[in-house]
């Protein structure tokens, strides 16, 4: 669609990113002109921010924050799997920035690692709006009916089957549901060799469980992962808020310090036999000593 350069800001000497469009098609502009319009109504630490747009000889460009670090894939490519603490607090912050754009009314419709940029600290950041829609916008849609709008793997069952009208906010659940998959098993929730394949078994197959391929993960946070990726966009969690609601009872517990259930559980008896050892030893320094019977004098 286009190509992504990092530039200088002559004003404020700050680094950015510049998105220059390739085609000069009527339609790739147009969808390029939805993507600035949905990312100037959004204000979220965790969304991209756009900073200004223009046209450079008859073409398109939107300029937005440069953030220093890599995709999701290219981390998880690069370091294997997040642990579960780690994949529930990145997906935590990343259904907050969804929340908040969805209360403006845009949904992002191609959620996917390769759209979340991780910066050094390790906060995550929506990019990507290029698919985007305005809920409140009821003109023509760009793509024709039943065109494939989202990414094999990761698009949503309603995405699949081509039905636009059931394309909403659940569909970012689902797409997020899908980034949590793939933060825990460094693959996609739907697999096949071919599209139709993939397309198919998007619409028919229900994906493994994370922890069946990841034993390290924390079976509650696989639990929210596949309630994410529910087939049908009413049995998923009614907003993107529930499901940082969610997430954030999973990270209260023993996952956010690190340790899988089981090790938590054992460190806890191992915590009550110290304490009923110490209380036992207390017991038997304090305990009074009989003195011993007088000895016969010997001859």
């Amino acid at each position: 669609m286009g190509s992504v350069y990092r530039a200088l800001d002559g004003a404020t000497h700050e680094s950015v990113a510049i998105k220059l469009l390739h085609s000069s098609s009527p339609k790739a502009r147009e969808r390029m002109l939805r993507e600035i319009r949905a990312l100037a109504a959004l204000n979220h630490p965790g969304i991209v921010r756009v900073r200004d747009a223009g046209t450079h000889q008859g073409s398109p460009f939107v300029v937005l924050d440069f953030v220093e670090g890599e995709t999701l894939s290219a981390q998880i490519a690069r370091e294997g799997p997040l642990p579960s603490y780690g994949a529930a607090e990145l997906t935590r912050e990343l259904a907050e920035a969804l929340d908040h754009a969805h209360r403006q009314g845009v949904i992002h419709r191609d959620l996917k690692p390769d759209n979340v940029l991780v910066d050094p600290t390790g906060k995550p950041r929506l990019t990507d709006f290029g698919l985007s829609t305005q809920t409140s916008d009821e003109q023509e849609r760009l793509t024709v009916s039943g065109a494939l709008l989202g990414t094999p793997g990761f698009l949503s069952p309603e995405q699949a089957q081509g039905q636009r009208e059931r394309i909403g906010p659940a569909t970012d659940l689902y797409g997020l549901g899908a980034v949590l998959y793939f933060a825990l098993t460094g693959q996609p929730p739907i697999q096949g060799t071919t599209l139709p394949q993939v397309i198919a078994a998007t619409c028919s197959e229900r994906p493994r469980p994370p922890h069946e391929l990841n034993p390290d993960v924390d079976r509650r946070l696989s639990k929210v992962c596949l309630r994410c990726l529910a087939k049908e966009p009413a049995q998923r969690y009614p907003d993107a808020q529930t499901v940082a609601e969610a997430l954030e009872e999973v990270l209260d517990g023993p996952t956010r310090q690190g340790f899988p259930l089981w090790a938590a559980v054992a460190l806890s008896l191992l915590g009550v036999l110290a304490v009923g050892t110490g209380w036992a030893l207390g017991r038997l320094k304090s305990a009074p000593v009989a003195a011993a019977p007088p000895r016969a004098p010997t001859r």
